[in-house]
């Protein structure tokens, strides 16, 4: 499993725990849009995301960051998380994206 599909699973295990929905992490699709998707996100389960994303990371996602943009799907987070880690000089570690 590559780099980008742990953080994706990861990131889907995430988001399932954090809105407490009643699904396994197989039935979320990872491209679907987290606003008006299956997911439903409201900005309070955006809030919840977010805490789970930065337990998970040990990192705080930076108030600039924080954009609609970045909740467009589950790609878009992984792929924001991937960034982070590919220029932080470690506020993620890879071993705990790697369950």
């Amino acid at each position: 499993m590559s780099e980008e599909e742990r953080v994706t699973t990861r990131v889907r295990e995430l988001v399932i725990e954090a809105l407490q929905l009643p699904v396994e992490p197989e039935q979320i699709d990872v491209d679907e849009p987290l606003f008006g998707g299956d997911a439903t996100v409201d900005s309070m389960g955006s809030l919840e995301i977010i805490a789970a994303l930065e337990r998970e990371s040990d990192f705080h996602f930076p108030d600039d960051d924080l954009r609609v943009e970045l909740f467009d799907s589950i790609i878009s987070l992984a792929g924001y998380i991937l960034g982070r880690c590919t220029t932080a000089t470690g506020p993620f570690r890879e071993q705990r994206w790697a369950r």
